[in-house]
């Protein structure tokens, strides 16, 4: 039987893995689903998050599946498949990855494994949109040109123009995609799950199809982590500021944040970075604190100090 591949991409900070947890939740995409992770850096955030939502994961971290990593995440797909009795496999890809290399490299797989690409499902956080386009340029876009659809994230913290202005952007890059523009606690995941599955568009993308330079614009050249584990307590307000320090340009460009940390009252707190939002909630015990930051030409001494 053919499993189908759902790829959730979107760049840093988006919502990809809340997209991904709320299809979960719904139990909308039936039985037999496993998630592969590819996340950026050396410790392992999203997949920690997905956990609890009982599906087989696999982790592949520290480079991008569509280059470096390409033979990892095809040998992958075909542990998945030889293993589980499967369905359907999400693919949430680093947020530093261009989706057309992402379904370059699942038709590479397709040669050998019975898989179809069943979505390419893109996430744009309408508070980042304008100045990701402006400083990523072709690489941001290539996330949206190569999506048969695309859900707007944090529409609900803004205004209907600024909505409007960015649909409007959007449809200049990808005219053929479905776009879903509504605040996703207002939808249910069964109606997201029909329109992302009722336009296949063309997945026909080979490595020959488009330009494959990651010399230019890919995670390994132009994106920088930090990483930090400890069990340090913190205060919210102590975060917050943290956090609120991270948009100085002494840190270098902080695209995004992620992690969680033992707060002073020992709960323990989930919390999301991104230069325009920052969301902490209360989350479920961990083993040891661990924090992501990346971004362009990070100084990663000033903020291994914010955090000691």
């Amino acid at each position: 039987m053919t499993v189908k591949i759902d790829i959730i991409s979107g760049f840093l900070g988006a919502g990809k893995t809340t997209m991904i947890k709320k299809l979960l939740d719904a139990d909308v995409l039936g039985d037999g689903i496993a998630i592969i992770e590819n996340e950026f850096g050396d410790i392992v955030i999203d997949s920690n998050r997905l956990e609890e939502s009982g599906v087989e994961i696999k982790s592949i971290s520290s480079g991008c599946i569509c280059c470096t990593l390409s033979g990892d995440f095809q040998k992958a797909i075909k542990e998945l498949i030889k293993e589980h009795n499967l369905n359907r496999i999400i693919i949430e890809p680093t947020g530093v990855g261009k989706l057309s290399d992402i379904i370059s490299t699942i038709n590479i797989a397709k040669k050998s494994e019975d898989i179809e690409i069943n979505m390419a499902m893109t996430i744009v956080d309408v508070l980042e949109f304008e100045d990701f386009i402006e400083v990523f340029g072709d690489f941001f876009k290539d996330q949206i040109q190569y999506a048969n659809i695309i859900a707007l994230s944090k529409a609900q913290l803004t205004d209907e123009s600024r909505v409007n202005n960015v649909i409007n952007s959007i449809r200049d890059i990808n005219p053929d995609a479905n776009i879903i523009a509504t605040p996703w606690d207002e939808l249910e995941a069964k109606d997201i799950l029909d329109v992302a599955e009722s336009n296949k568009g063309n997945m026909d993308i080979s490595l020959d199809d488009h330009d494959h330079n990651h010399d230019e614009d890919s995670a390994d050249t132009s994106f920088d982590y930090w990483s930090f584990e400890t069990m340090k307590t913190y205060g919210k307000e102590e975060l917050a500021s943290i956090f609120d320090s991270l948009k100085n340009p002494i840190h270098g460009k902080v695209l995004r944040a992620k992690g969680s940390l033992l707060s002073t009252d020992k709960k323990w707190l989930d919390f999301d970075f991104t230069p325009n939002n920052f969301d902490i909630k209360e989350e479920r015990v961990k083993t040891i604190g661990q924090i992501i930051v990346i971004g362009n030409g990070l100084n990663k001494d000033s903020i291994r100090n914010l955090f000691n």
